[in-house]
């Protein structure tokens, strides 16, 4: 736990951005109404740019210009919005902070959490599943551990990535004969660290085994079976994998316990369509990062 507690202690992992922790203290409290979450969006002129972006982005297809919090708010959805804001905040304050320090490990992160995302926000509407946001959010931030790992010690974390490829190990093995600890405990303190609400903090934990995740399996799988597709498609962060059975693979099979009607599908064809959604990709970071 001590090499938990430096790795998030001496960085910005220890305070959340303040339109995320104001926005998460709201939620403790009392039920989220629009007016109330538009303030405390307004106040952070920088995060309500990004917010409109993103939500006139090709990612959610909105049939007109949304110009203002109050009509993104009616026209997305309250929790959609809410869970939007959380998840933006946070992944828009690390990936600005850190765009110069380790450059090409970063890169590959930003895109594979991009990419995870995207690829969860489509296969949930595929299955016909509302999670009122929390696949694509939980997709930004499932692999949060990985980012405290890389700016607490990017040294390390590129000899991670070297017993990976030498030896043929999967990612989290690697990381505790590192750090001592994996990605997932790191990013489960984090999650506990900065209150996120269930659903968040069982992705980020329980990713890699998603039927661990009782209260959210079918979020978690669904978050998980989006990874693995995007380390397939060439957005990968080097989990280590030499080949991928996905019809073998943990979160299709809890996938296919849920949802019935895709067991027996061609898993190619089902995943067809999600290939091309993932693309969209550039265009969130292109909504985040632009000035």
């Amino acid at each position: 736990m001590s090499v938990i507690k430096d790795l998030i202690e001496t960085q910005e992992f220890a305070t959340l951005p303040t339109v995320a922790a104001k926005l998460l203290q709201m939620l403790e409290v009392e039920d989220t109404n629009s007016k109330d979450l538009a303030q405390i969006i307004e106040m952070d002129s920088s995060m309500t740019l990004k917010l409109l972006r993103v939500a006139n982005s090709p990612i959610y297809g909105t049939r007109q210009t949304i110009t203002s919090i109050n009509q993104a708010i009616m026209t997305l959805g309250l929790n959609r919005i809410t869970n939007i804001v959380l998840g933006v905040s946070i992944f828009s304050r690390f990936l600005l902070s850190s765009q110069k320090f380790a450059a090409e490990i970063l890169e590959k992160y930003w895109w594979h959490s991009s990419c995870t995302g995207i690829v969860a926000k489509a296969l949930a509407k595929k299955l016909n599943t509302n999670f009122k946001e929390n696949e694509f959010i939980g997709g930004l931030l499932h692999d949060i551990g990985k980012l405290a790992m890389i700016q607490y010690d990017s040294v390390k974390f590129t000899k991670v990535n070297n017993i990976i490829y030498t030896r043929r190990i999967h990612d989290c093995e690697a990381e505790k004969e590192i750090f001592g600890v994996d990605h997932t405990e790191v990013g489960s303190e984090i999650s506990k660290q900065w209150k996120l609400p269930e659903a968040l903090f069982d992705v980020i934990t329980y990713h890699n085994h998603p039927s661990l995740a009782v209260n959210h399996q079918d979020l978690t799988a669904c978050v998980r079976f989006a990874d693995l597709l995007c380390e397939m498609w060439g957005a990968d962060i080097n989990e280590g994998y030499d080949y991928l059975n996905l019809e073998e693979e943990e979160s299709w099979d809890v996938l296919c316990q849920l949802h019935p009607e895709i067991k027996g599908m061609d898993i190619v064809n089902f995943t067809f369509e999600l290939e091309h959604e993932y693309k969209k990709s550039t265009e969130f970071l292109n909504a985040i990062t632009s000035q």
